[in-house]
């Protein structure tokens, strides 16, 4: 006679591991004048941080039609995140 296993009335558990992504902030800010501005210039401010402490960031000038602008724009942002995104 073959033994039978017997069935558990308790459902199989599998361990699932979720992987914790850090957590960031994006410090951004955007003004959009008529005219133009000197693109080469970047100043740059002071930030205060999220520990606390302070820190500074440069502010980006894109001259251009609307158009222009945030073609420019969202080659900046795709370009900081292929840069940082992986921090």
């Amino acid at each position: 006679m073959a033994k039978t296993r017997k069935q558990s009335a308790q459902p199989s558990r599998k361990n699932h591991l979720s992987l914790v992504k850090p957590h960031y902030t994006l410090c951004y800010g955007m003004r959009l004048d008529k005219g133009t501005a000197p693109e080469r210039r970047h100043p740059h401010v002071p930030v205060l941080l999220p520990d606390g402490s302070q820190g500074s960031m440069a502010l980006h000038v894109m001259n251009g039609t609307v158009d222009d602008i945030k073609a420019q724009l969202l080659e900046s942002v795709d370009a900081f995140f292929e840069i940082y995104g992986e921090s």
